[in-house]
């Protein structure tokens, strides 16, 4: 039965990915499309989430959404351990769970504790170090359902970490006024790389000089960059919420050496970027860049249209709760799509318009391929847990 419920679940997706002539052949702007190639079904009535996987030895780490617990997952699905860190003792990393977790290498994984520093583990949950945390203070807090704001790595043979922390700036150390103009992109820096071996922390660029609205010194927002790392190249990719450039590092050296500044076009993205871009009620439809990826060697950048203006303050006037009414949710299905840019080489080399299945963009590996999780808003209710694996035609 559960066979048989999957494929009919792929039928539309297969006949959504036929080659369909495109209107535009070539540049930044050709039309691409996505095909299933399998599925990995995963028996947890609780849904999960993809934080991590390494291709050499096919495992998965995944994480249960609500309760936040960690999963050893075989590539084809099998549960080979459900991690039971969830707690105060030896081997704990608090009753909370962590932010996210990512491999460090095929023998430990790293859990990012809830503001309590980073765990290192055994493949048997046994802990092994544990990092002193790194925040100033906690000045904001934001919880991803698909994303792990960290990747563990081996450089020149010691163990690292990469990726970001906003916390790891104190917005009052400039003062309010100076948090509107541009001095707030000299000042930040809340991507860096973390020794596990040393323990040492290095801030690297956060607001690169290239990036438009900092060498305009224009202030368009306070949103810090969405950061994707390459195990095998080594190689670092920053992503600016605001404006229309991706910037790629090759990090192999001691330090980030910039390579390509890659200009993104969509026909849904203005080239201008609104002052602030925040409208009234601290509300904009500017539609920013909301995740990166590495797929193979090259890069998925994915942006969503916003509801508009004029219409969220129409609901707004409704009622308080708005963000909770059903014209609200029927506003965001009607208006709120996502779009995805592809980059080859320093170039954006085409253009996705949308995901061929049911669910959202969850994670993408360095063999090329692209996993849609099906399971946080299910199509069809189930007890058990679907990823799609798809690669571009």
């Amino acid at each position: 039965m559960k066979i048989l419920c999957i494929l009919l679940l792929l039928l539309p997706a297969l006949f959504s990915c036929s080659d369909k002539p495109s209107s535009e052949k070539g540049g930044s702007q050709q039309k691409l499309t996505l095909e299933v190639v399998d599925t990995i079904i995963v028996d947890e009535l609780e849904p999960l989430v993809i934080d991590d996987y390494l291709e050499d030895s096919d495992k998965f780490l995944m994480r249960g959404n609500k309760s936040r617990k960690p999963y050893l997952v075989a590539g084809d699905g099998e549960i080979l351990k459900r991690f039971e860190v969830l707690h105060e003792g030896p081997d704990g990393l608090g009753a909370n769970g962590a932010f996210g977790y990512g491999f460090l290498n095929e023998e430990e994984w790293v859990a990012q504790g809830l503001f309590n520093g980073y765990h290192v583990y055994d493949m048997s949950g046994n802990k092994l170090k544990m990092l002193d945390p790194i925040h100033i203070d906690i000045y904001a807090m934001s919880m991803y359902s698909y994303r792990t704001l960290f990747t563990g790595f081996t450089k020149n043979g010691a163990r690292m970490l990469i990726g970001q922390e906003r916390n790891l700036f104190d917005p009052e150390s400039i003062g309010e006024e100076k948090r509107q103009t541009a001095e707030y992109y000299d000042r930040v820096k809340t991507v860096f790389s973390y020794g596990v071996d040393d323990g040492v922390l290095e801030l690297l660029e956060t607001y690169p000089d290239e990036w438009e609205p900092k060498k305009s010194r224009k202030m368009v927002g306070q949103s810090q960059p969405i950061v994707a790392f390459h195990r095998g190249k080594q190689e670092l990719a920053l992503l600016p919420v605001f404006g229309n450039q991706l910037f790629v590092y090759d990090y192999s050296g001691k330090v980030p050496e910039l390579m390509h500044v890659t200009q993104l076009k969509h026909r849904y993205r203005p080239e201008e970027i609104p002052e602030q871009v925040s409208g009234e009620n601290g509300y904009s439809s500017y539609p920013g860049f909301t995740d990166l990826r590495y797929v193979g060697e090259n890069l998925l950048v994915e942006f969503k249209t916003r509801i508009p203006e004029d219409i969220v303050e129409e609901l707004r006037a409704s009622s308080e709760q708005y963000y909770n009414s059903p014209a609200y949710r029927e506003a965001m299905e009607t208006f709120s799509k996502p779009y995805y840019l592809w980059v080859v080489e320093g170039n954006q080399a085409g253009v996705l318009d949308g995901l061929p299945v049911h669910g959202a963009l969850d994670f993408a590996d360095e063999n090329g391929l692209v996993y849609v999780n099906d399971n946080l808003a299910p199509d069809i209710e189930r007890e058990y847990n679907i990823f799609y694996r798809l690669k571009f035609k």
